[in-house]
């Protein structure tokens, strides 16, 4: 088992298109893309699409078990998936990787701030996927948590740990987040801290897998060559041992601070990393086609946004910058981040609270709003270019609750974002006296 190390503020949940284009437009009415959707015997959601364009089947399974369900034993969900391939009753970890590589498929499993996720693509040849299959399910509904492992995974999970420590963008982000939510469910790492996974036992794995690990917390989600019918079978196959069990209870709503706040980690480094932000909203809100249209504009699009401009063209404050919602179950930040040499961090910060002040009170011109509209929509389709791609944007659809035709209506609700709408989005959801700002450097 390996711990990737990944560093992503929006952890994969806004779909923003950074390419600019001509302004005049017509939105495609729909994308071609039929989801199938229904219910297994034990109560877990899926959603299938069909397609016969290669000989290939990808199958993804996302827990609410992500890190927000850690509790006060910070890593334990991310302890708990990495060692789902670690053995199962009956096979050792070399027998489940050798088990994968004989047929030619892919196993995966990761864990973010809301979701614990386990993949598996496969040729979809009868033998290979019915050993393919054989293997996952397995893995998926008998993990073993074999002591000897828990003591391996452990060390590379604490070694992980340290590593984050000497890189100065973790450190920005990991502090950012415990600033922005203290002891909430968003306010740790997904690994954890050293501290809080030393004291973890494998007894502890089990139990948070019993209570995550459970059908009616699961979004099962498929695309790839096999039929309707052969879909309903697979996938009754692979989860016909987990539980029913329940659906995690709801994460509490955030509120942002009263008050803004500032916090500096010192680190040996020519350079500083600076997090502006605050509390944001939750991917079910209302105002996220006009947020994200006017974060496009503010700080996503490449080159040509507010704060590029502002920051980097025009006073070379900055190595790189952007912005961004984090949209998740509940309240994601609003955030800002940027490199820039240490003695003008200052600079660069006053700079970039004045660009983003202007932009809330001012929104964008017609034309920006035009051209946006059109590079969103005009990457859109490169977001569903293969299985892979279409497979993560059903995961989304399927664990945010999103309506099932929300590929046919994305970007009809982008060409009708207004002027208006992004300035009042703007204005009542970011508050520049309560932003907070966290430097490393």
């Amino acid at each position: 088992m390996r711990i990737k190390l990944k560093f992503c503020f929006s952890v994969l949940l806004i779909i923003a298109l950074p390419i600019f284009a001509r302004p005049v437009f017509n939105p495609p009415l729909h994308v071609g893309i039929y989801i199938q959707h229904w219910v297994t015997t034990n109560g877990a959601q899926v959603l299938f699409v069909e397609t016969h364009t290669l000989p290939m089947l990808d199958i993804q399974i996302a827990f609410n078990a992500g890190s927000a369900r850690d509790n006060e034993q910070y890593g334990l969900a991310q302890f708990t998936n990495a060692m789902l391939e670690e053995g199962t009753k009956t096979l050792t970890a070399d027998q489940i990787a050798d088990a994968f590589d004989k047929v030619g498929a892919e196993f995966n499993a990761s864990v973010n701030k809301d979701m614990a996720v386990v993949s598996l693509r496969s040729l979809t040849h009868k033998n290979l996927l019915n050993s393919a299959l054989s293997t996952f399910a397995e893995v998926l509904t008998q993990p073993a948590f074999p002591e000897h492992a828990f003591q391996r995974v452990q060390k590379q999970i604490l070694s992980a740990i340290a590593v984050q420590q000497q890189q100065p963008l973790v450190v920005a982000n990991n502090a950012f987040w415990k600033e922005l939510y203290g002891n909430l469910p968003y306010g740790h790492s997904v690994l954890g801290t050293s501290q809080s996974v030393q004291v973890l036992s494998p007894r502890d794995l089990q139990t948070f897998y019993q209570n995550y690990y459970v059908a009616k917390n699961a979004v099962i989600t498929m695309v790839g060559n096999v039929t309707m019918e052969e879909a309903k079978a697979i996938v009754e196959r692979v989860v016909a041992k987990l539980p029913s069990g329940e659906k995690a209870a709801k994460l509490p709503v955030i509120s942002v601070s009263n008050s803004a706040k500032t916090k500096h980690i010192n680190f040996p480094s020519m350079q500083t990393n600076v997090l502006i932000g605050q509390i944001g909203i939750a991917r079910d809100d209302q105002d996220y086609f006009p947020l994200l249209v006017g974060n496009f504009i503010l700080g996503q699009s490449p080159l040509t946004s507010e704060l590029f401009k502002e920051v980097r063209n025009k006073r070379g404050l900055a190595y790189s910058i952007g912005s961004g919602f984090a949209t998740l179950q509940t309240q994601g930040p609003f955030y800002i981040v940027l490199q820039t040499r240490t003695d003008e961090a200052e600079q660069a910060i006053k700079v970039v609270k004045e660009t983003l002040a202007k932009f809330v009170e001012h929104g964008p011109t017609e034309k920006q709003l035009d051209a946006a509209k059109q590079s969103i929509i005009g990457q859109f389709p490169l977001q569903l270019a293969n299985n892979d791609k279409i497979l993560s944007v059903l995961t989304l659809i399927g664990f945010y609750h999103l309506s099932l035709d929300y590929l046919d209506t994305y970007c009809s609700k982008i060409s009708a974002v207004t002027w208006e709408q992004i300035r009042d989005a703007f204005e009542r959801h970011i508050q520049l006296k309560k932003l907070v700002t966290v430097t490393v450097g």
